[in-house]
């Protein structure tokens, strides 16, 4: 036991194993404070993507759009992470998302409003624009939330995969309704 008096705090010797080890504590946490702000950039440009390729005025046209910048952005999420990404893998993400062909479903129901001459094209355009959003955010975060915590392609569960993503897809539809009444939000993504 220490005397009164006497200071139990000592400083830290530069190079002890305990001094290294906390420098390595730091040094993770802010690979992976810059790897998720890294991310969320990510995931922020593509939902302005698939937000803006809502006003392709042809119809399902913009459907495919949405489906091409999703992959993009799980290639790009899956790169910054580095997870291996073979065929088999790339099957599951290509199973991930068109398992989402239900929620698509209404994304093409919006797009098919474009048909319709004058309110028919902007409804449909707003419409699409706010589930592609949607998508491409919970998405995003699905895949983020999976490999920060040390998943790979080949453990994804998509049972718990889908139902996080209905989750995120809520939030996220809301927040493209709150860009989309902010263009200027919308174009500095």
């Amino acid at each position: 036991m220490a005397d009164e008096g006497e200071d139990v705090w000592q400083p830290i010797e530069a190079d002890s194993a305990l001094a290294q080890q906390a420098d390595q504590v730091r040094l993770n946490a802010e690979k992976q404070a810059a790897c998720a702000a890294k991310a969320d950039s990510i995931i922020k440009s593509n939902v302005a993507q698939a937000m803006a390729m809502g006003l392709i005025p042809v119809p399902l046209l913009d459907v495919i759009a949405l489906t091409n910048i999703q992959f993009k952005m799980v290639d790009d999420l899956v790169k910054l992470y580095g997870i291996r990404y073979t065929h088999i893998e790339k099957a599951v993400v290509r199973s991930f998302i068109l398992g989402m062909l239900p929620v698509v479903a209404v994304a093409g129901l919006g797009s098919a409003f474009k048909v319709l001459p004058g309110v028919g094209s902007f409804a449909g355009g707003a419409s699409v624009c706010i589930v592609a959003g949607g998508l491409t955010y919970a998405t995003g975060k699905v895949f983020v939330q999976h490999f920060a915590t040390g998943g790979t392609l080949q453990d994804l569960d998509l049972v718990t995969a889908k139902q996080h993503f209905m989750r995120e897809f809520r939030r996220g539809k809301q927040l493209a309704k709150e860009r989309l009444n902010d263009p200027p939000l919308l174009l500095h993504s």
